[in-house]
């Protein structure tokens, strides 16, 4: 349930901040209700308690950030790797004998269209599955293609079209390790938990409401946890890792 509404990146980021207000709302209620506010020690405890747990907001927030933006930049380097695999496979096809080559050329133009079928799947756990099935056909064809193409030719070109088609499956495993790696849940949980706490004890010390003021802090926490779990899924919400290597290889490796 929670790993599902973090695919729904900006839907979770208005939820916190809902329940970020609900939280203010119910420490200002219930420091009315005990006068926190008439008495100065308790509202300096409270206040430092506060100042601190939004201290540790900020470096969870922080944290988290950095390990979405890590993540992120893999994932672009992985598509740049896997398309100049493809590319490399490609070329050396040109090395083979027919009717080796024209086959083998005709499935990795297929095959860059998997992989572009793969990312656009998003999220959709059962097109990402049957995404992955597709590329692992057509894997097995190119590879049953070279071993057909090793029995008679054990030149220097033919081992290299082979290892150019391994750093190939390689990459797809990576890819599709890289799109599973997000960030656990429990630091979600932390985050969510941390700044919860956070705004209550706030709300705890304050006498007169001003909505303004009040709705900023629940805001950006809100906004920042969005931007980051919208970094974390790759596959899906506005930021996207770009496809632009695949695509630009698909073009170049068309028919003439």
């Amino acid at each position: 349930m929670f790993e599902n509404l973090l695919n729904h990146q900006w839907l979770a980021a208005i939820s916190l901040f809902v329940f970020m207000a609900l939280a203010i709302e119910l420490g200002y209620r219930t420091g009315i209700k005990f006068r926190i506010g008439d008495d100065q020690d308790r509202k300096e405890q409270i206040n430092a308690i506060a100042e601190g747990l939004f201290v540790l907001l900020s470096l969870l927030v922080s944290f988290t950030l950095t390990m979405a933006v890590s993540r992120y930049d893999h994932r672009r380097e992985l598509i740049v790797r896997e398309a100049d695999a493809i590319g490399t496979t490609y070329l050396r096809a040109a090395t083979l004998g027919q009717p080796y080559q024209g086959n083998v050329e005709q499935l990795l133009r297929n095959y860059v269209d998997a992989r572009i079928g793969f990312f656009a799947a998003g999220s959709d756990a059962a097109q990402v599955e049957q995404a992955v099935k597709h590329s692992n056909r057509i894997q097995q064809e190119l590879w049953g293609n070279l071993v057909a193409v090793s029995q008679s030719d054990r030149t220097s070109m033919a081992v290299a079209s082979m290892n150019s088609l391994n750093e190939v499956i390689d990459l797809d495993s990576e890819r599709v390790a890289a799109l599973q790696n997000r960030i656990p849940p429990k630091v979600w949980m932390l985050i969510i938990i941390v700044a919860l706490i956070a705004v209550f004890t706030r709300g705890l010390t304050l006498k007169r409401r001003l909505w303004l003021t009040l709705a900023l802090g629940p805001i950006t926490v809100a906004i920042a946890a969005g931007l980051i779990a919208d970094l974390d899924n790759s596959g899906s919400g506005l930021i996207r890792v770009d496809q632009g290597p695949l695509y630009r290889l698909k073009a170049d490796i068309q028919p003439k």
